[in-house]
């Protein structure tokens, strides 16, 4: 990617700016423990981003469970309520989060939002000051077929008004990298829950934030 010509950044949230993704599997656990049903730390990490409806009713129908589309939207929003029940007060940021962002927005980029969770669980996340530092911010519930499909990627684009060989995507989860490669964006990955081998599709991938923020730093001073 040519990073002279770079507009725009858009980031994943879990796993890329916020050390969240272990309260996510700890909460996804859970809920389908009481049905019955276990599934690995890396089924979790692997699916993040995508667990749709197609997914969690073959995870039902692998445990003997019918389920309608119905009761699948009522368990999301189980997890959802879960979550910030007993996990959200312990989610932060990781420590280079804010300062790189603050640092593309400095260099004259605009930076999107572009998450898998719902909109109540990123404005509980982040305050109103931070949240700012975004030109937008595309939540779950914001679009009719979310990762792995490109629309949530597609939204953004049109939103801060750049071509998508201007972009820049940052994601942690094969979903959003197959997301932001449906729609024509560059990617770059962070190993923060995955192998290197499981983020393959994308151009690069770096072990935590802080060595993709020393990166970028350098490709943009």
């Amino acid at each position: 990617m040519e990073f002279k010509n770079l507009k725009g950044v858009l980031f994943d949230m879990d796993g890329v700016l916020v050390d969240s993704m272990k309260y996510h599997l700890h909460s996804w656990q859970e809920l389908l423990n009481f049905f019955g049903i276990y599934v690995s730390d890396e089924f979790i990490f692997e699916h993040e981003g995508a667990m749709s409806l197609e997914v969690v009713r073959d995870l039902f129908g692998a445990g003997g469970h019918s389920i309608e589309e119905q009761q699948i939207l009522e368990i999301y929003a189980h997890q959802n309520a879960q979550f910030q029940t007993k996990y959200l007060r312990k989610v932060r940021f990781y420590p280079e989060a804010l300062p790189l962002l603050e640092q593309l927005r400095q260099n004259g980029l605009k930076l999107g939002l572009v998450t898998s969770s719902r909109m109540n669980l990123v404005e509980k996340i982040w305050n109103l000051e931070d949240l700012s530092l975004f030109s937008t911010v595309i939540a779950a519930d914001q679009v009719k077929k979310y990762k792995p499909f490109p629309e949530p990627y597609l939204k953004a684009l049109n939103q801060i008004q750049e071509d998508p060989e201007d972009c820049l995507v940052i994601e942690n989860a094969p979903a959003g990298i197959q997301a932001a490669n449906a729609a024509g964006i560059s990617c770059f990955a962070i190993a923060s829950t995955l192998s290197e081998e499981k983020l393959s599709q994308a151009q690069k991938v770096f072990p935590n934030l802080s060595s993709l923020s020393l990166f970028l730093k350098s490709k943009l001073s």
